[in-house]
């Protein structure tokens, strides 16, 4: 067996890929880390651009970006499965949707996508000042590491603004001119601000008691998410309200 150790990302997993095809080492003869000691290659890693280029379908790419996100340690190994079989096995393979990989990775894809967009919903920034200047801050706990894939949309967003995403899965910062990442921290509370006041008058503002379906609030708005979402403080009263209406003749 042999080990490979690499950063967690697309780009260090790709140059690793391609090495490993251009020596053709089988997948199961793999076993994929993130960090510690590489008994393969000596170097770094770095791009070789003499080396052999595997061409494979355009579907790939796309694919091994989402799946590389997904918090499972065995998505390396799934990727150049996927791909050793791609290049030698069958070029059309990612067309089998009933194939155990494929159908494995289009999952982790889908997943990703759905963690994307609960970022974009729920994150919620707070005003800080620091040494004199105002930023914004906000605390999100995704799933996986989709921090790369979510924050440039916050970047397009408020590009006006200075603000950090932090998260267990990593941070973001945009300095009003470059979006860059740092390394994931621990939770720590956020102070209030009066951006929360606003968030509350909305959400009641918005809030239709006699729409209200309990389940399917939690499977939009999961509870794991509620304790960094300054509205989320009104959803029992919110309920309550709402079942007393609905009681009413």
């Amino acid at each position: 067996m042999i080990q490979i150790s690499i950063e967690n990302s697309f780009a260090s997993w790709r140059v690793a890929a391609r090495k490993c095809l251009r020596e053709e080492i089988a997948p199961a003869e793999i076993i994929w880390t993130c960090g510690g000691q590489n008994s393969l290659f000596e170097d770094n890693l770095t791009e070789d651009t003499n080396e052999r280029v595997f061409k494979v379908s355009p579907d790939f790419l796309p694919l091994a970006e989402a799946v590389v996100c997904f918090d499972n340690a065995e998505r390396f190994s799934l990727l150049y499965r996927l791909l050793f079989r791609l290049v030698h096995v069958n070029k059309n393979l990612l067309h089998i949707e009933s194939d155990d990989d494929v159908r494995r990775a289009r999952l982790m894809e889908k997943a990703i996508y759905r963690d994307v967009h609960k970022f974009h919903a729920f994150v919620r920034f707070r005003r800080v000042e620091l040494e004199g200047v105002e930023i914004y801050v906000a605390w999100h706990e995704p799933h996986h590491f989709t921090v790369e894939r979510a924050a440039p949309f916050f970047a397009r967003r408020f590009g006006a603004m200075r603000f950090s995403i932090l998260s267990p899965k990593g941070c973001a910062h945009w300095n009003l001119e470059e979006l860059r990442f740092s390394e994931a921290i621990s939770s720590q509370p956020l102070p209030p601000d009066e951006t929360e006041d606003f968030w509350l008058v909305y959400y009641k503002s918005i809030f239709n008691p006699f729409r209200l379906k309990i389940k399917a609030m939690k499977k939009e708005l999961p509870v794991r998410h509620w304790q960094t979402l300054p509205e989320a403080v009104l959803i029992p009263e919110l309920i309550r309200t709402a079942k007393e209406l609905k009681r009413k003749p």
